[in-house]
């Protein structure tokens, strides 16, 4: 099969946010205890974290690690996480239908710690289920606040003489929805959010205030929150995941994604024209592949090379809403929908691994708008239809898929490309999303001019099907250099793969 890229580096899409790839951990289906923190395990550090996810999670390098929820937040009460830790007592987690039992070993300070450990940067989602605004704003304090006062104290007797500087807050989680704790309408929430932020900002002027957001699953509810609440928000979020059992339509479902997105985009113009003039980022807080379990399920997702795929596509879609989009969080990290998964004496790198490591470790800070001319295939358009239930059996939208139209012209290779200003380094990703053939592929470079080698980054497996499991890790990334000689490239792209290609430039932009 024969492929055309056109890459013009005159044509820049926008900047990628430095915090666009993050991750996102709560305290269920065995993330935290035992995946993260375990004092037990052979496996742990002096303070309690698993060294061998502390080490994949660097080389990951999630720009911000989303915490304490998901669900849990609209339970959790901080203050019962800090201080000696033989003093926190384990309560009933009512954060979901299923019977938890929460020891607060893990709480505000071992999430700092974690984040420093990982290099990554806090991004805390506060109670705003059964939660006030006071008890955010001192939650505030104990992070960042270095007067003497009670709650900044507090965090200096644990030996944290310095604050914190948590900078980014979202205002509850998921508050509309009835599964949640203290759910609430549009018109509830946009109120609370008010109160939330003005308590919050009064303690730390500097935070950004992230406010929970619905993007397609209800066409009003962001409206009502970004008219209420304009002044006293930063950015809004949307949760969504995607993912079905048929290989080709389970990418047609990456365009239910960009649906969202567009619509917030364009509620946030349509408001501002009534408003005073400021940027609203969007934050896509929680996105995932998730498909075989259903909720009340032990949600060890076990991904293949198909999920690896579907979720590069995702990446290189986030890409292209780098005007607007600050921040995601891949749902999540470890062993709960992970990116990882851990067990008492090791872990395994689940598929989506490689290419979270490929978008957070070599995309540049200029996004590009490449043309990209190869044979397409239809699949099912997901797009006009309502969020989805979960069932492990089948694919279940409560509704006959097969009335569902299709959607036409999808090329099965899926490209982005990004530029370094600091490096001066070109980088381009790949998805050959045909399950049988290789593409070749020439790669045609505009207003770029390149040095004579090319570093290649090529993730793949022997099928659509292959999964990676402790004993047998099927699915791997395989690095190589070539030599290049014009600014006329030809590629290949095997079947079913994510390739990575990043080239010198002797540009400067």
């Amino acid at each position: 099969m024969k492929a055309h890229i056109i890459i013009d580096f005159s044509r820049c899409a926008g900047r990628k946010s430095k915090r666009l790839f993050g991750s996102f951990i709560e305290h269920v289906h065995q993330c935290v205890y035992p995946g993260i923190f375990d004092a037990k395990s052979h496996l742990a550090d002096e303070d309690g974290f698993r060294k061998d996810v502390i080490e994949e999670t660097k080389k990951l390098k999630p720009a911000t690690i989303r915490w304490p929820g998901g669900n849990f937040s609209s339970w959790y009460r901080w203050k019962n996480g800090i201080g000696p830790k033989e003093n926190r007592k384990t309560e009933i987690s009512y954060a979901d239908d299923i019977i938890r039992e929460e020891n607060h070993l893990f709480g505000t300070n071992e999430y700092i710690k974690f984040c420093r450990k990982t290099e990554s940067t806090p991004y805390i989602t506060v109670n705003a289920g059964d939660g006030t605004p006071r008890e955010a704003a001192e939650w505030v304090e104990y992070c960042n606040y270095n007067g003497e006062t009670l709650y900044s104290n507090l965090r200096r007797e644990t030996g944290e003489t310095r604050p914190f500087g948590v900078k980014y807050w979202e205002i509850g989680n998921e508050i509309y929805g009835d599964w949640q704790i203290g759910a609430k309408k549009a018109s509830q929430y946009s109120r609370i959010l008010v109160e939330f932020s003005k308590a919050m900002k009064r303690i730390d002027p500097s935070i950004k205030i992230v406010a929970v957001g619905m993007g397609k699953h209800d066409p009003d509810w962001d409206r009502i929150i970004l008219d209420s609440a304009w002044n006293y928000i930063d950015g809004i979020s949307v949760h969504t995941y995607i993912g079905r059992h048929g290989y080709l339509d389970a990418f047609g479902q990456v365009l239910t994604i960009a649906d969202h997105l567009r619509k917030m985009e364009d509620d946030i113009i349509r408001i501002s024209q009534q408003k005073q003039p400021k940027k609203i980022f969007l934050a896509l807080s929680e996105f995932g592949v998730w498909y075989r379990k259903g909720h009340k399920d032990n949600l060890d997702e076990i991904y293949n090379l198909k999920d690896a795929l579907v979720f590069a596509s995702i990446l290189n879609l986030l890409l292209r809403f780098c005007r607007s989009l600050e921040f995601t969080h891949q749902s999540m990290l470890v062993n709960c929908l992970g990116l990882l998964r851990t067990k008492q004496d090791g872990l395994v790198r689940q598929t989506i691994y490689y290419p979270f490591m490929l978008f957070s470790n070599l995309t540049g800070d200029m996004v590009l708008a490449p043309d990209v001319f190869c044979e397409s295939f239809s699949c099912r358009d997901y797009r006009y239809f309502p969020w989805p239930t979960f069932d492990v059996k089948k694919d279940n939208f409560q509704m006959d898929e097969s009335k569902i139209p299709l959607i036409h012209n999808l090329p099965y290779l899926d490209v982005s490309s990004t530029y370094d200003t600091k490096s001066g380094q070109l980088c381009v990703i790949t998805v050959n999303r045909h399950p049988e053939k290789d593409i070749n592929c020439k790669i045609e470079l505009h207003n770029i001019k390149i040095k004579n080698y090319a570093d290649a980054f090529v993730v793949n497996g022997p099928d659509v099907d292959a999964i990676n499991d402790y004993d047998n890790e099927r699915i791997k990334m395989e690095q190589y250099q070539e030599k290049v000689k014009t600014e006329n490239l030809q590629w290949n792209f095997p079947a079913h793969s994510i390739t990575a290609i990043k080239i010198q430039t002797r540009n400067q932009k």
